[in-house]
């Protein structure tokens, strides 16, 4: 009896393999605010203001007229007459229209301008997380802001620590 529990012992001793005391432990990120709070994230940020505030400027401007518009609109609307009334609307309608075509390739251009500089922070972003992962002994790491997650424990989080890690990394 005793050789039985001593092949036992030793079966599950080899199917256990050498040196596999593997990082267990689970951390959670939020790689938003990692790419949102580093140095490197918000010299991006500044880039982006820089290059795109030019263009952004008078979007703004003739959104804020159109309010104002509708704005003063609503408020002389009972004192004008139907056929006024139906003309100013048609009016404010076409000037809408317009707005909305002028500003959607200027928004698809901030979008894709915007990813394009978000994936250049990836490579240093992710190699923060793996230093970091590595340091604390983490078998995995998931993305707060991914959906999914219910619950993650502050103890878990090393957003902070990533983000140190990355602007340790950028000179």
């Amino acid at each position: 009896m005793s050789n039985r529990h001593l092949c036992r012992a030793l079966l599950l001793t080899l199917a256990v393999p050498f040196g596999a005391t593997q990082a267990t432990d689970i951390g959670s990120v939020d790689m938003t605010a990692v790419l949102e709070k580093s140095k490197m994230g918000l010299k991006v940020q500044e880039q982006l203001r820089k290059e795109l505030e030019p263009k952004a400027a008078p979007m703004r401007e003739e959104e804020k007229a159109i309010r104002e518009a509708q704005a003063s609109l609503a408020r002389e609307s009972a004192l004008m007459s139907k056929d006024l009334l139906e003309k100013k609307q048609a009016e404010l309608k076409k000037r809408i229209e317009a707005f909305q075509k002028k500003a959607a390739p200027i928004q698809e251009e901030f979008m894709k301008t915007e990813q394009e500089r978000s994936r250049e922070l990836m490579a240093p972003a992710s190699k923060a997380l793996e230093a970091v992962a590595k340091q604390k002994k983490l078998g995995m790491v998931v993305e707060r802001g991914q959906g999914g997650v219910v619950f993650v424990d502050k103890g878990v989080d090393i957003t902070e620590d990533v983000i140190k890690q990355m602007d340790a990394n950028t000179k």
